[in-house]
């Protein structure tokens, strides 16, 4: 399973101190290791969506406490998994097929105008967020075609 992009040590170490938690009280109640509490508390891990799910309900905080700043040039793919949600969850809600959204956070898939409303408010951003990660993610995909075109690596 992989691990949460953006997560913040940071973030996560002032929820579980803000609530008087040691590193031992969030292993215990998280059912992981303290050693994995400090890896993630140290920067040099992160939990899976799984977990980071946990944590956000058992440190009662938002998913964005958790999370680093969101990046200007973050693409769609990026603006679903922090919002903890899966290609076919966005599917389901689009009413269409998950590789419908994989080719659209790809870049080779078109993002019908009507779809944005509803993506907005699953990732739960302004709907120009949205309009510009899909910008991102076709400026992503032109970048590597002209490289492949030309025989250089892509991206």
């Amino acid at each position: 399973m992989k691990s949460v992009r953006d997560f913040s040590p940071a973030g996560f170490r002032a929820a579980y101190q803000d609530r008087g938690w040691s590193m031992g009280d969030v292993a215990t109640a998280v059912g992981v290791s303290v050693g994995t509490v400090g890896r993630w508390a140290g920067g040099k891990g992160a939990p899976s969506s799984r977990l980071f799910a946990v944590l956000v309900e058992t440190l009662g905080v938002s998913r964005s406490d958790l999370l680093e700043p969101l990046s200007p040039d973050a693409g769609l793919a990026v603006l679903r998994t922090r919002a903890g949600l899966r290609q076919e969850d966005v599917a389901r809600r689009l009413g269409v097929q998950a590789s419908d959204v994989s080719e659209m956070e790809l870049g080779i898939g078109r993002m019908k105008d009507e779809w944005v409303p509803d993506l907005s408010d699953l990732y739960g951003l302004p709907a120009d967020r949205v309009r510009k990660a899909k910008q991102v993610a076709d400026a992503q995909w032109q970048a590597d075609f002209e490289a492949k075109r030309a025989g250089r690596p892509a991206g």
